[in-house]
């Protein structure tokens, strides 16, 4: 009787331990697939770094965010790829995030030839990673509202 027992804690303790998923993030509108932006294809790309002050409704805040700019992501995964700068100022991008929350930007504020705006998205925030995900952040904002948590999905349009 402890022969089988044995070898069925055995059997268990050799099933690895299934963590929960990776967040990532879908890259979509490039192409007929998505792209799945996960921690792994993210390492790959420059880090970025920038203190951001904005408003909140408590008062003015201060953080450091680290992560990747979103220009390296769409650089990085070819998305403007074969476009013209004309053509490439047509296009937007909505992200959102788990709970629904959305916010539009054009990839002129973002291309460095013109709005040059460094958007992040933010793997740590003042030193700690994220729990729940990334989140995408718009250094230059005087309020923190175009802040986007938990972001699961980035359309290109």
């Amino acid at each position: 009787m402890l022969r089988p027992l044995l070898i069925l804690l055995a059997l268990f303790a050799a099933v690895p331990v299934l963590r929960a998923e990776e967040p990532a993030v879908a890259l979509t509108g490039i192409g007929s697939a998505p792209i799945q932006l996960t921690p792994q294809s993210l390492a790959a790309l420059p880090v970025a770094e920038r203190e951001v002050a904005f408003e909140t409704s408590k008062g003015p805040a201060t953080r450091r965010y680290k992560g990747v700019l979103l220009w390296d992501v769409l650089q990085a995964n070819k998305a403007l790829d074969g476009l013209k700068p004309a053509e490439q100022l047509k296009k937007t991008f909505l992200v959102s995030a788990r709970d629904g929350y959305q916010i539009a930007f054009s990839v002129g504020e973002i291309h460095p030839d013109f709005g040059n705006l460094p958007l992040l998205l933010v793997s740590a925030v003042d030193g700690k990673a994220l729990d729940g995900g990334w989140r995408l952040v718009a250094p230059g904002d005087k309020r923190g509202a175009r802040a986007v948590y938990e972001v699961v999905k980035i359309e290109l349009r």
